[in-house]
């Protein structure tokens, strides 16, 4: 007769030892460790076993949340998957998860997390926001707006979601729905510095510049030392202006004086400080000012990275703004910059890929590419890409193979099925 399999449980004695370790590798915020060592104890029985669990869960979700913040989306996932497994209620953790698949561009799952949190009774008023947005990446958009025009039924003074609904019509260029939207709120909140910028962006992409700058004009009012609206507000009164709009304003008393270098300095301030910001004006649709304004924003990053040289991404942004004044050289000199200060730079490396692509270096934005995919970036606009570069050389199995990847993270990139379907039926 064999003998009983021997238990792979450790004695109490040795469970207690560990369980401490564990616990001091956790107060140390060493959590690999403590994961490490606390994972051989996960099915001890008794107080040490169910204290064992907690702080394995707790050390999960603690280690995924700090790569989440370092950009390593994958690596978080699975920690925080591994935390919920360990305590299925723990508030908060599918809002982590929703984090980290919309940062490897999984919407369609990042949508789900956001429901999973809604349907187990998440009370987060952003909650139906981040829902609608990530269905809008996800190529949802009916189902987007949907869900925010079921919550201003419900709340009709939330201003907040008639801003986000608008900003989903601009995203897709219906900015008649968005003005619509955005005059709505105007009207319950006449104060609301937000939505008297976006009200004027919209109606300037539609044509209507007059309108356009008495919006903004009224913005700059409520946020006198807001740069950002001086530089939107410029931007509107050239398109005026070039367009032969009579201003129902005075531009003299509105717009910004020329910009000087404490002007600079302040501005590099705020880049450094708000990346957010040099965002926003790429997001513009091109324009005739494009020249003025990108110009601007190149000189404040330059100034910006001589006082900051280590910022990787003042480098990344500075290549982007000179892509859009099609400084193609610059701009990559600027991506390969950014990525010799972190060298693990996700959206740098995609950058340069996609400016080697640009420029018919395939070869080069076949490498830069698959090295982001190594680095957290398995994302499905990439894999097209790289399916699109491997398409060209003739090498039509791998390119094959990367569309496919790219349809796997989500289902509803037309571009792939319709380059894949092109591939199998050709």
């Amino acid at each position: 007769m064999m003998p009983p399999p021997k238990s792979t449980k450790p004695v109490p004695a040795e469970a207690a030892g560990i369980y401490q370790q564990g616990l001091a590798a956790f107060e140390a915020g060493c959590y690999a460790e403590a994961i490490s060592l606390l994972g051989t104890i996960e099915e001890a029985n008794g107080l040490t076993g169910t204290l064992g669990r907690f702080y394995l869960g707790q050390a999960h979700l603690h280690h995924g949340i700090n790569e989440l913040r370092a950009g390593c989306h994958a690596d978080a996932a699975k920690h925080l998957a591994a935390a919920r497994d360990i305590n299925p209620n723990a508030a908060g953790l599918s809002r982590f998860i929703a984090a980290c698949y919309a940062g490897q561009g999984r919407f369609d799952r990042a949508a789900a997390e956001i429901q999973r949190a809604a349907d187990a009774g998440d009370q987060d008023t952003d909650q139906p926001i981040r829902l609608a947005h990530a269905l809008a990446r996800d190529g949802q958009l009916p189902r987007a707006v949907e869900t925010l025009v079921k919550v201003i039924d419900e709340q009709p003074h939330r201003v907040d979601v008639r801003l986000q609904l608008a900003l989903l019509y601009a995203g897709a260029e219906e900015f008649e729905d968005a003005i619509c939207v955005l005059q709505e709120a105007a009207e319950i909140a006449p104060l609301d510095c937000q939505v008297r910028q976006h009200l004027g962006l919209a109606l300037a992409a539609a044509g209507d510049h007059d309108q356009a700058i008495e919006h903004l004009a009224v913005a700059q009012r409520l946020r006198p030392q807001d740069a950002h609206l001086d530089l939107l507000l410029t931007m509107a009164i050239d398109a005026a202006a070039t367009t032969c709009f009579k201003l129902s304003i005075d531009p003299v008393t509105r717009r910004p004086e020329k910009v000087d270098d404490r002007s600079l300095e302040v501005l590099g301030e705020l880049v450094t400080r708000s990346p957010d910001f040099v965002e926003s004006f790429l997001a513009l649709p091109i324009c005739e000012v494009d020249g003025d304004i990108f110009a601007m924003l190149a000189a404040t990053l330059e100034r910006a990275l001589e006082r900051r040289p280590d910022y990787a991404d003042l480098y990344h942004h500075c290549s982007r703004v000179y892509q859009r004044l099609g400084l193609t050289e610059s701009a990559i000199r600027q991506a390969r910059k950014a990525i010799e200060v972190n060298p693990r730079f996700v959206q740098a490396i995609i950058q340069l890929g996609r400016l080697y692509a640009e420029t018919d270096q395939s070869a080069a934005a076949i490498d830069r590419l698959r090295q982001a995919v190594r680095c957290g970036g398995d994302y499905p606009d990439v894999h097209c890409l790289l399916g699109e570069l491997y398409r060209q050389g003739g090498q039509t199995a791998l390119a094959r193979k990367a569309f496919r990847r790219a349809l796997e993270l989500n289902g509803n990139y037309e571009h792939a099925h319709k380059a894949l379907a092109a591939i199998t039926n050709g």
